[in-house]
């Protein structure tokens, strides 16, 4: 499984990042939170893809550091 991180502006906008983002049951896709940094597991890029762009568009994390995850898929 392959690992990215995306640094949010809070640990707060993280761990609402987390659990938006959440699929129980996946193993193939997994978030975590470290302080103010999500970890996205994944094996089908899409999913880190789709979580960047959801914390960018709700103010989670800013424009750069969801394009930097976007940017390295």
């Amino acid at each position: 499984m392959s690992e990215t991180r995306l640094v949010c502006v809070s640990q707060e906008a993280a761990a609402a990042v987390v659990a938006e983002a959440t699929r129980p049951g996946d193993p193939d896709h997994t978030v975590h939170q470290d302080g103010a940094v999500v970890v996205i597991g994944y094996f089908d890029k899409r999913f880190p893809l789709d979580v960047a762009d959801w914390a960018g568009e709700r103010g989670h994390a800013s424009d750069h550091e969801a394009a930097s995850v976007i940017a390295c898929l």
